[in-house]
């Protein structure tokens, strides 16, 4: 198929000229500053509202998804200052990789849509109960205005374009061009489905990664992946908060 060959053949993304121990250092980075921007997070809540945060709240998913965000962006500026690497890559324009992202995202989501309602039907025939994850329980509860445009500016863009430059533009572009395309895109896409911790969801996220990680190779331009997975989370969030969700 000609998609298939313009995937294969794609040299926009360039050889990332870093080291292993790198991206080891980067996880380590990651944790970290999540961990720590996640507690700082929690205590100026404390402070700013005078009540302690449960865990099962929906201030307490809007703080930790920020502390996770920002230590994330944080632990690549660190990589950059301490392994700064030229990038050599032959990006489309932005409004061409925003184009690419368009047609992903319709594409990809008519895929899934069919994929998760087999995967769903398969996982009851095994006898797996189906439950609805506490994040789209929390967020279909509702809140107050300013926790509602949190969470909408959490899922919209901070999640997308922080988790596009980890999983996307940092693992993918690491191992773009060190190991085949297909193993690249499979291993990047099965770990962006992992850490949702969602059986059900898993399959469909699976899909949704490797999408994201084709738009990207083939625009070499992230912006092309974060339209992408933009407009998945903002179809999603609207399921969640106004139909029955999609749990993905």
């Amino acid at each position: 198929m000609e998609i298939i060959k313009n995937i294969r053949n794609s040299q926009r993304l360039a050889k990332w000229e870093i080291r292993p121990i790198d991206v080891v250092l980067f996880i380590c980075l990651a944790l970290t500053f999540a961990y720590g921007l996640t507690g700082l997070l929690a205590q100026a809540h404390v402070y700013l509202s005078g009540e302690e945060l449960a865990t099962d709240s929906l201030s307490f998913l809007i703080v930790s998804g920020f502390g996770l965000q920002l230590g994330c962006v944080a632990a690549l500026g660190g990589i950059h200052i301490i392994s700064p690497t030229e990038n050599s890559n032959k990006p489309e324009s932005f409004w061409q990789a925003v184009k690419i992202g368009l047609i992903g995202f319709i594409a990809a989501y008519l895929l899934i849509i069919p994929t998760m309602m087999i995967w769903k039907i398969v996982l009851e025939a095994l006898n797996f109960e189906y439950k609805v994850q506490l994040p789209v329980q929390l967020v279909q509860n509702g809140g107050t205005n300013i926790e509602m445009a949190l969470m909408a500016l959490l899922v919209v863009v901070a999640a997308p374009v922080v988790e596009e430059l980890v999983y996307r533009g940092f693992l993918f572009r690491y191992l773009n061009n060190r190991v085949p395309p297909g193993s690249a895109i499979a291993i990047t896409a099965i770990l962006f489905a992992a850490i949702h911790q969602n059986l059900y969801s898993f399959v469909p996220l699976t899909i949704l990664g490797a999408a994201l990680c084709i738009v990207y190779r083939l625009s070499g331009n992230i912006v092309s992946s974060i339209t992408m997975h933009a407009c998945f989370n903002l179809l999603n969030l609207i399921l969640m908060v106004y139909f029955s969700p999609l749990d993905v």
